[in-house]
């Protein structure tokens, strides 16, 4: 019984062995990026281990902010599909943009091999990038129920930088909303207390705060205020 289970287990390792699959050190990477960074590279080496080619027929990076290329194995076709042969080695690149984005977001390559459907890519790879944020709103968003009583609420605005930022302009996109920004320490903290004037309908408006700021991603701030119907029991 022992020799059976042995020999199965011999088969299923030759069997994905022989159906030609590119074999990666990891397919997840996680990445963080310096504050002044405006893009980032990340790389995943992969082999082919099996016993037959593999053809990579395609990749995509489905994020306009990000570029896929691919480095090694032998095109078959300018443009097109890549023979991997047994034991040979490539990388592919994932080349991300930082632009403005601010915390933590997951980026995606996307790769078809040969025999792969269109709706079931074989390889997917995955980096998550964490960009710091040197000034954020604590929380981000404030939420009223209608009909709820006119309680100030408090958003905090924290620095987390050795230099300072300051607040230097700030605007709400509705007259709605009353509130008031107070400096706790110029340059790394504030204080907004936001009342609406009424909440008896429906409303969202967002509270646009702009920073002294040279960097383009730290140079706004939006906290968001939302008054919507409560639920039903």
């Amino acid at each position: 019984m022992k020799s059976l289970i042995t020999l199965t287990s011999l088969l299923l390792v030759q069997l994905s062995m022989a159906a030609g699959e590119l074999s990666f050190k990891t397919k997840d990477k996680a990445v963080a990026a310096a504050p002044d960074a405006k893009k980032i590279e990340v790389l995943f080496p992969f082999k082919n281990e099996s016993t037959e080619e593999v053809v990579v027929m395609r990749y995509d990076a489905p994020c306009t902010c990000m570029l896929a290329q691919l480095k090694g194995g032998t095109a078959i076709s300018k443009d097109g599909p890549v023979r991997f042969a047994p034991g040979q080695e490539g990388v592919f690149k994932g080349v991300f943009e930082l632009g403005n984005f601010k915390g933590t977001v997951d980026k995606k390559i996307v790769v078809w091999a040969k025999g792969d459907s269109e709706e079931n890519p074989s390889i997917m790879l995955t980096t998550k990038v964490t960009i710091p944020y040197l000034i954020a709103a604590f929380p981000q968003s404030l939420l009223w129920n209608v009909g709820e009583e006119l309680k100030p609420k408090i958003i905090t605005i924290k620095v987390d930088n050795p230099e300072p930022i300051k607040v230097i302009k700030h605007s709400c996109s509705s007259p709605q909303i009353d509130y008031t920004l107070e400096t706790v320490k110029e340059g790394f903290e504030y204080k907004l207390t936001i009342t609406p004037k009424s909440t008896e309908k429906v409303l969202f408006a967002a509270l646009r705060l702009t920073t002294d700021s040279e960097n383009p991603r730290y140079k706004t701030v939006q906290t968001f205020i939302t008054i919507k119907p409560e639920k039903k029991k």
